[in-house]
């Protein structure tokens, strides 16, 4: 057995790991008895590794179906999973600051009993307090997919989503609403607890590579992963931002809380874009898609036979220019242009930004470097405000994403 010290060291070697997001965050974690419970152990791992402390709570029927020792090991805090003369669902709020109560997995009947008001577990006890002192409460359903559909379930829920409560939407299939991804309920926690900077503001998005196609099965493209412009989707949204995502292809997961289009070619890109941006006002447009610059002037039907062909010269012609043409038809949208450059000088940056005088914001990244930039979680950048460029160093995208947001908003 771990000591307690060795366990607290286990647990601070993975904090942070994935992100930062949740740093000096305290989140409760509440555990009921739905048979989704064995993957409550990775949701707070997951938490720990975007920088959470997890304080694990347990209701006695779940206490029955797994071990409080696993939340332990997995947490480095010690489970509450029953209140005594120590009163824990008062003093635990007393020892820290809580910044959310997460339920994950949350059965049929708890979800009711806290609608209710009724208060006869450590899980319901626990929800109570926290709707009491505004804390944010974030429910994973899981159960049985009649059971999901129940009117009075559906009543109570939309009563709870008055009082501060959020609910992360379930996985249906097989017939059962199955919990949420790790990454749907952090989400949704972020959402939760972020401050709404961008409520009422409208945001489009482009991120991900495109495709430009030689034949039918081969393409032209890039290796973009769209980490960077989904990030900076993610964070509008956790700031209350109405976000619509217009993207190529990515290697990340896409919320499922805004609106979403796929895809294929610049030219698809630039007509999806064109078409949204005409019809409807939006404050910001954020052009961080890899737009392949170049498209094949002749594609070939079908797929090109070796047998025929020992080798092929491909004419190239530029794809369409998005980014200008968005300031022509919306000019009051506030342009945030993406710039990939290889191999960046520093003495050469104002000229880059004097090509893109047009835009209100600039952001410059290296694409030659393998530790940033294409594909990798992290980033570092040249920000332009519209007055002078400054560097921020190399980090997590998700943390570049909040501090170009924040830039953003210091000169709007």
């Amino acid at each position: 057995m771990h000591s307690n010290t060795t366990r607290k060291q286990m647990i601070e070697e993975i904090r942070g790991k994935l992100g930062e997001e949740l740093i000096n965050k305290n989140i409760i974690h509440c555990v009921t008895s739905s048979v989704s419970l064995y993957k409550a152990i990775d949701i707070a791992r997951y938490l720990i590794k975007h920088g959470a402390n997890v304080i694990p709570v347990l209701s006695n029927d779940a206490k029955k179906l797994i071990s409080p020792y696993l939340f332990e090991f997995a947490t480095g805090n010690k489970p509450i999973t029953k209140i005594t003369g120590k009163i824990e669902h008062v003093e635990i709020f007393k020892r820290y600051k809580i910044d959310a109560v997460l339920i994950a997995p949350a059965t049929f009947n708890t979800i009711n009993k806290i609608a209710n008001g009724i208060a006869d577990t450590t899980v319901t006890l626990f929800a109570s307090i926290a709707i009491s002192k505004k804390i944010p409460v974030v429910i994973a359903p899981a159960m049985h997919e009649p059971m999901f559909n129940n009117p009075i379930l559906i009543k109570n829920i939309e009563k709870l989503k008055e009082e501060n409560v959020y609910f992360v939407q379930p996985i249906i299939e097989e017939e059962k609403a199955k919990i949420a991804s790790e990454n749907d309920i952090l989400a949704k926690i972020l959402f939760a607890i972020t401050k709404k900077e961008l409520k009422g503001k409208r945001i489009l998005v482009t991120a991900g590579a495109t495709k430009e196609y030689i034949d039918d099965i081969r393409y032209i493209t890039n290796p973009s992963s769209g980490k960077m412009g989904i990030a900076m989707a993610n964070e509008a949204y956790y700031r209350g931002g109405n976000v619509t995502l217009i993207h190529g292809e990515v290697k990340v997961p896409l919320s499922h809380d805004f609106e979403s289009f796929y895809v294929e070619t610049a030219s698809e890109m630039y007509q999806k874009v064109m078409e949204i941006i005409s019809k409807e006002k939006f404050d910001f447009f954020i052009a961080s898609a890899a737009v392949t610059d170049y498209t094949p002037v002749k594609k070939y039907d079908g797929k090109i036979s070796t047998k025929i062909f020992s080798d092929i010269t491909l004419q190239l012609k530029l794809t369409p220019r998005i980014i200008r043409k968005v300031k022509e038809i919306s000019p009051e949208t506030k342009l945030v242009a993406f710039k990939a450059e290889y191999g960046i000088q520093e003495d050469k940056i104002q000229e880059i930004v004097s090509e893109y005088e047009f835009a209100d914001f600039i952001i410059i990244n290296d694409v030659s470097r393998k530790d940033i930039g294409f594909g990798s979680d992290f980033n570092e950048i040249y920000f332009f405000d519209g007055k002078e460029v400054t560097k921020i160093e190399k980090t997590l995208k998700t943390k570049i994403a909040k501090i170009i947001w924040d830039r953003i908003l210091m000169h709007t």
